[in-house]
């Protein structure tokens, strides 16, 4: 954290586990390589965005496996502690079509109880511009929880949406909740103080305990770490940080936050869609020290990350996709939209490769 920071300590912590690039529909990495790569770049910019605005704050990767070099060294130059953690909660074949990754994070917060202060759990999609402080205060004793909820990241009508409701419904009333009056969060970033990591860790043991005997039952249970989380958080205080962290959708789906203004005025970027893009092309500046990324201003640094990862302005390859993306979503079901999904995937890889050369 800056000198002016609270007294608290603070850990910032990234939960990653490789796993068949289907589970991740949001980034498959360069054709040729594992996709592995794809997240380690990213992560070079978001622990080196978090190191630039927070030098006193500790930075930790909660992994299943050692990283491989140059991303080892890349990591450890900015302080990053590397924490090989199992997969405990890793879900049995055929639990989960997709995002059986996000689970580990989990095991994430586990491996992070007992560390004093407060505990910042944030993903490598996630770029940080502007010190962590204020956030911090803003959350105070309470658990904070990334502002926007399912209805706002889902299309009008969804499907998946509905279906989540029902499941979250019925999985409530059977761990003793009422089905209704709780909020569905969509979180990719949580703030958790110290006393709050056991009474959490204990609600999602229990949620994990019942998902598991539906599944053996045949049902189906939570299978994103997020639904766990807004079941656990349900037993603590809660506060929103809608002026600090906000998903920046830059992809063709519900651009829903567009205004510059806005943006420019967090302090965390969320950029699922960018992974492929904006992020590998960050990589290089990232690890470079003499680069913009660590010598610019604060207002530069915005300017050029917001321009090189779509958030502020579009870039001719991102405009590109976006205009595919647009006809695709007028023209098709939703249900046709997802089989495209998959053509949309290629589509960023292969300007991915033509960037890269």
């Amino acid at each position: 954290m800056t000198a002016s920071s609270s007294s608290r300590k603070v850990t910032v912590a990234m939960a990653f586990a490789r796993m068949p690039s289907a589970q991740s529909p949001y980034g498959r990495g360069r054709l040729g390589e594992p996709t592995a790569y794809m997240y380690y770049r990213c992560m070079a910019s978001a622990y080196g965005s978090l190191r630039r605005w927070n030098p006193g704050a500790d930075l930790a990767l909660v992994t299943t496996d050692p990283l491989p070099e140059p991303f080892h060294g890349e990591l450890s130059r900015i302080g990053v502690e590397v924490l090989l953690t199992p997969f405990a909660h890793r879900p049995p074949e055929g639990y989960a079509k997709v995002w059986g990754a996000s689970l580990y994070h989990l095991d994430a917060m586990e491996a992070l109880r007992g560390r004093a202060g407060v505990q910042v759990f944030t993903e490598p999609d996630v770029l940080c511009v502007r010190p962590l402080d204020d956030l911090i205060t803003r959350v105070g004793d309470a658990v904070g929880v990334q502002a926007e909820r399912l209805e706002d990241v889902a299309k009008p009508g969804s499907r998946k949406l509905d279906g989540y409701r029902e499941l979250s419904a019925s999985m409530h009333l059977e761990l003793g909740e009422p089905a209704t009056g709780h909020e569905m969060f969509n979180g990719s970033v949580y703030v958790i103080p110290e006393r709050w990591m056991s009474p959490l860790l204990e609600r999602i043991d229990k949620a994990w305990q019942l998902s598991m005997a539906r599944y053996d039952r045949g049902g189906q249970g939570f299978f994103q770490d997020e639904h766990f989380m807004n079941y656990a958080v349900r037993g603590t205080p809660v506060a929103e940080m809608s002026s600090h962290v906000r998903v920046v959708p830059t992809a063709p789906y519900r651009r829903y936050l567009t205004d510059r203004d806005t943006i420019l005025g967090l302090t965390l970027w969320n950029l699922p869609y960018e992974k492929d893009l904006g992020f590998q092309r960050m990589y290089r500046d990232a690890v470079d020290r003499r680069s913009w990324f660590w010598t610019s201003s604060p207002e530069e640094f915005r300017r050029k990350a917001g321009a090189m990862l779509s958030a502020t302005r579009r870039t001719p390859q991102r405009a590109l996709l976006n205009f595919c993306g647009d006809v695709v979503e007028k023209v098709t079901t939703e249900r046709m939209q997802m089989r495209l999904r998959p053509l949309y995937s290629r589509m960023v890889q292969l300007t991915a490769v033509l960037r890269a050369h």
